[in-house]
């Protein structure tokens, strides 16, 4: 993936904009930005419109799809990075998470709080009929319940918009194209985004 920066504003940040944009119409102007950026990256213009023309996943996105599935979610939050550079996700855990450093490695050490690593026995997949016999039920791969996913789904949403700001990661599960998964993270902890730019292609 070809990360897009925010606007650079102060330190990287995205522009504020006047009271009288509404909140959403801040989140969509923020993510075209992030896009046009490109541009200064030194992409052609034949790369550019390429880039705002594929789908999510992809090299590029197209701002106003994303910013449809935004608005899907029911998500309403000050800012929104995506798919940020590292050097931006550096500067946020670092701005508002405390206890995040830079050690002599150059890595960012951040602290997560109580949870520490996986909680494997906490895991839970959709039953659907159609992938039913592709999973291999037991301890770790537990069903869950369509309608217990959704009411689940809601209280992630609900939490997110307690959020100041949010972080989405578009990439790929997988390397080649006939098997790879796309994959879209939201989160609202930089280091999480940084992470699954690595854990993913």
């Amino acid at each position: 993936l070809q990360p897009l920066a925010p606007l650079p504003g102060a330190l990287g940040r995205p522009q504020r904009h006047g009271s009288s944009i509404t909140r959403q119409d801040k989140v969509k102007v923020q993510l075209m930005q992030q896009l046009r950026t490109a541009e200064l990256k030194g992409w052609s213009a034949d790369e550019v419109k390429a880039a705002l023309s594929m789908e999510i996943g992809s090299a590029g996105v197209n701002g106003k799809d994303v910013m449809s599935q935004v608005n899907e979610l029911s998500l309403d939050v000050d800012e929104i990075f995506y798919n940020s550079p590292p050097g931006v996700l550096y500067e946020q855990a670092l701005r508002y998470e405390d206890g995040s450093a830079i050690v002599s490695s150059g890595a960012l050490a951040v602290k997560s709080g109580k949870k520490t690593g996986r909680s494997p026995l906490d895991k839970r997949i959709v039953f659907e009929e159609s992938s039913a016999d592709d999973v291999w039920w037991g301890k770790v791969n537990i069903k869950l319940e369509y309608k217990s996913f959704l009411t689940n789904r809601e209280r992630a949403v609900d939490y997110l918009n307690t959020r100041k700001r949010l972080y989405i990661v578009d990439g790929y599960g997988g390397w080649h194209e006939d098997y790879r998964v796309p994959v879209r993270v939201i989160t609202s902890r930089a280091y999480h985004a940084l992470f699954m730019q690595n854990m993913l292609v």
